[in-house]
Formats: structure tokens, sequence, C-alpha cells
């Protein structure tokens, strides 16, 4: 513990006393990984604890798990839809992170278990596949690659730059051009895989002294997650608590030096490059506003207030620490003006810190609010 403090306490030495910027990138490998049995199988508690941080994730989705058996109901192409709208990433994980030959669900692009190189026709076939699912599933060109296993060769670059990707994510060396106009943010570390509460402490202490130093050093942190421990019904959710706990030292002691972007707009900071594509809109203008709850901390009862520059459908809702909703306050149309919510939480729900989020004209906004029992 004395030394989890000490790290908080460096930390917070070197937020006040540096000048420089510090991004941090969330990416969330082998969207949606083909394990069934941790349910609800959905990123959406996830983003729900990133953005009520003002965090960014770009999804590393699995390209053929869209149109498998498991996502045949459309949930997995809503969230992702409704995700690229919120401005978070989408960058293509290969095609169906099969190696053909050793037979294991792991590299894709070049076989590092038996040394073996494909063809540049065989993973040009996977990379247009891949790319035409995404193009038609969730109508974007993606322009970020994340090779399986991190396994990838110089043809795989130049496919991929003549494919149209501009940034790529692997264990090569970082913020570099691998190939011409294909530049390279690798990842530094993952904590969460597999995680358990025993963990949970010295993941965290870990976590932090790696911002510190390789954060540091490097301009950027990328931590590493993977699907399914992010899913909320891994260990209760752990993996999402874990990561806004972390989220939440970063912020207290970095203030407005840390900076949360998407692997692709990263990449774009530190290239100089910019990538005009056509997506979905991301920057809608605010036509809402979202106020503090009154009291706060409250009990038994608080007031949620906000604005509505014209009639919209509307919904407030509101979610525990990790991502989990509920309460639902309103789902349904109202009128342009000023309104006011009393929220009563019932008996079940326990003492602790909620967010309420707002989401109404394409405006979306959550903030915290503590309840004392």
């Amino acid at each position: 513990m004395k030394l989890f403090y000490l790290i908080l306490f460096l930390l917070f030495v070197t937020a006040v006393f540096s000048q420089d910027s510090l991004i941090f990138i969330i990416r969330v490998d082998d969207i949606m990984s083909r394990n069934t049995t941790v349910q609800p199988r959905s990123i959406q508690p996830f983003e729900n604890m990133a953005d009520q941080r003002g965090a960014k994730i770009t999804w590393v989705v699995i390209p053929h798990r869209l149109i498998e058996a498991e996502n045949q109901n459309g949930e997995l192409r809503q969230e992702l839809l409704q995700s690229i709208q919120n401005g978070h990433e989408v960058s293509q994980h290969g095609y169906n992170h099969y190696c053909p030959v050793d037979n294991s669900w792991n590299h894709e692009m070049y076989c590092s278990g038996q040394q073996v190189s494909f063809t540049a026709a065989y993973q040009e076939s996977l990379i247009v596949a891949g790319k035409k699912i995404l193009q038609d599933s969730l109508g974007i060109q993606p322009v970020s690659f994340v090779p399986p296993g991190h396994s990838a060769d110089t043809t795989t670059y130049r496919l991929l730059q003549e494919a149209g990707f501009k940034w790529i994510s692997t264990s090569e060396p970082t913020k570099t051009f691998l190939y011409p106009g294909l530049y390279n943010l690798k990842s530094h570390a993952e904590f969460t895989w597999a995680l358990q509460p025993s963990q949970y402490q010295s993941r965290l202490e870990q976590a932090l002294a790696s911002v510190r130093t390789q954060g540091e050093a490097d301009g950027y942190y990328c931590l590493l997650l993977h699907d399914y421990f992010i899913r909320s019904g891994y260990e209760n959710g752990v993996v999402i608590q874990w990561t806004g706990d972390l989220l939440d030292s970063l912020i207290s002691y970095y203030g407005d030096r840390l900076k949360f972007k998407t692997l692709e707009h990263a990449a774009q900071h530190f290239s100089g490059q910019v990538v005009h594509l056509q997506r979905i809109p991301q920057n809608v203008p605010q036509l809402a506003t979202l106020y503090q709850n009154y009291p706060n901390p409250f009990n038994p009862s608080t007031t949620i207030s906000f604005e509505l520059s014209a009639a919209s459908e509307v919904s407030l809702r509101v979610f525990n620490v990790l991502g989990e909703e509920v309460a639902t306050l309103l789902a349904g149309f109202m009128p342009a003006g000023s309104h006011s919510v009393d929220w009563v939480p019932s008996d079940a729900i326990v003492s602790g810190v909620y967010f309420y989020h707002l989401q109404a004209l394409g405006y979306r906004d959550s903030r915290k609010m503590i309840l004392m029992r």
C-alpha cells in the first residue's frame, strides 16, 4: 500500500512540474471474441465507464465476427455504430484471427509460430474481405489496422498502405513509419488479462508506474485490453471498475495535461498527417445542457436539471461505477426548455458513486453524484 501512495505522489509531482501533455489511448482487442459463456456479450458497459470520464476507445474489431451466428441479432453492430457516433474508433483486426498453418486463433498475416510467410495474394484477400465487412456492416472505411498476434511483415505493410490504411499498432518501433504512409503507435502494456480481484491493487500500482515511466518517455500511453475480460459479466465487472479507477487516478494527478485520443487521432497528432474519410459525424453541435445535481452528496433524493434548445427524444439514465444501468429517469419525447427530474433511489441501491447520463439532440453528457445512506 505504501508503494501505491508513493507512486501516486511521484505522479503528482511530475504533473505539477512538467508542462508536456500525455496522450492516453485505450485499445480493446478481439471485438467480439468467440467466448459466449461470459454474458452479456456487450461493449456498452465498458464504453459507459469511459464516456463518464471523457476517455476515448479504439475497438479493435475482428471483421468476421460481425457476420457470425453469435452476432446475427445485430446488437454488436448497433453498439459499434453508436460508439463511432460518440467519437470512439473502430480499427480492423485482420479478417478472422485464424492461422491456417498451425490451426490456431492467433496470428493471421504471418505465422510466427512456424516462421511462415503468407503470399501477397493471400494477405490481400484477408485485408480486403475484412475491410468490406466493416464497410457493409458499419458504413465506415477503417484507417487503422492491428495485426492479429502482432505478427506481420513488409508485405503486410505494403498491402495495408495500398488498401488505404494510414495507421498501424503493432510491436515494432513506435512513433515512426513502418512503411511509407503507414505510421505505427504500439501498445505499451496489458494489466487486465484474466484479472482476478486478488490482483486488483498490485496491477493498479504496476499500471500507474508504467504510465509514469514508459508513457512520459514516449509522450503517450496505449493501454491494451481484450474482450471478453471487459464484459460486465467477467468477475462482476472487475476490469471495468479497475480501468475506471486507473483513469480517475490519472485524471486527478495529470489534470488538463492528460489528453484522451483514439489510435487514429493520436497517430495524426504525432505524424502531423490528417486523413479525411467518410464516416459517421462525430462533432455534433451542443443543443442541450446538463447541470450538476443538487444536493450532492444526497440522501434520500436529489434533483437533476437540464435544458433543451428544441423538442427531442430524451434519455436520462443512472449508472453505477461498473457502467451498469441502475435507473431510467426519462425515456421519451420532451419539449424545448428547462426540465428537472427527482431521483429517489430504491432501498436496493447502496451508498456510493453514481453517474447520470443525458442523451438528446445528438448530445451526450455525464456527471458524477454521490449517494450517502
